[in-house]
């Protein structure tokens, strides 16, 4: 009985042994297949026919057409872990060639991107709107309504993207800020600035657009330091340009409420109106 179990003993190692032998080659061959299936994926994958080979950018302008599919395609460069081409059709990385094209411009407000057949990636754009004209210079309403040289357009978000047209129109709220342009800054650095903060562009905006909806009528805004501004407009029944101070000491929100309270009662035409002494309006009128 004894040698019996010793036998079985002996019998049942061999055949752990042989089940271990058997998974470890098992094991060795599923990696060995599974490489040669990933190699032989890789090389498939990187052939030209499945290569993205030609970009279509939409609904941007032609002036940067071509910086808009060189970053594309630049996004395109290199692999995933030394084996998958980005710039495969299936593989390519949507989400980094976005990221690339939006950032090729700052006139780019939003990106997407879709497959164009099979060796093509098609690349929507749309572009900024101005909310507004940025000029570099001081406001000068002596000779001529005209925008001087040096503006620029601003987004809602007070991001200068691109030189604005010289036109003699206020179809965009216009902001002088000569502080721009200190020290002979040069329009490559001025463009993907920001004119303001943005709290506080968006606070001179709704002070502008508040003043044109109660019957003033801007021509432009001077913002300077230390939170001092002058809004610009026409008088009531002449083309003279009165004066209006503001700042940010309190609420520019409640010096706008004040101006359109004074503007509904008080006729005639004025040199200055002053908003920056609280509930107190003073003014000037012209003689």
């Amino acid at each position: 009985m004894q040698a019996h179990s010793r036998l079985t003993s002996r019998q049942s190692k061999k055949f752990t042994e042989r089940r271990k032998a058997r998974a470890v080659i098992t094991g060795v061959l599923f990696i060995v297949c599974a490489t040669s299936w990933i190699f032989s994926f890789a090389e498939f994958g990187s052939l030209s026919f499945f290569s993205i080979q030609n970009v279509n950018v939409i609904g941007a302008d032609k002036d940067i057409q071509s910086q808009v599919a060189t970053a594309a395609m630049t996004a395109l460069h290199g692999s995933y872990l030394g084996l998958f081409s980005k710039s495969n059709t299936v593989l390519y990385p949507k989400s980094t060639v976005v990221a690339a094209v939006a950032s090729s411009s700052p006139r780019i407000q939003s990106v997407s991107v879709s497959r164009d057949g099979l060796q093509g990636l098609a690349i929507t754009v749309n572009e900024k709107k101005p909310s507004a004209v940025i000029c570099t210079s001081l406001p000068d309403f002596s000779t001529s309504d005209q925008m001087p040289d040096g503006c620029y357009f601003a987004d809602a978000s007070g991001l200068i993207f691109e030189p604005a047209p010289t036109f003699s129109d206020h179809v965009y709220n216009r902001y002088y800020i000569p502080g721009l342009s200190d020290s002979g800054t040069a329009e490559s650095r001025i463009i993907g600035s920001y004119a303001t903060s943005t709290a506080e562009f968006a606070a001179l905006q709704e002070f502008y657009d508040g003043a044109h909806l109660s019957g003033i009528d801007p021509v432009g805004a001077l913002v300077k330091d230390g939170g001092e501004y002058e809004l610009y407009a026409r008088n009531r029944t002449s083309s003279d340009v009165m004066v209006i101070y503001f700042n940010d000491s309190r609420s520019i929100h409640d010096e706008l409420v004040n101006l359109v309270s004074f503007w509904k009662n008080e006729p005639g035409d004025l040199d200055y109106i002053d908003l920056r002494y609280g509930s107190n309006v003073f003014f000037h009128k012209n003689q």
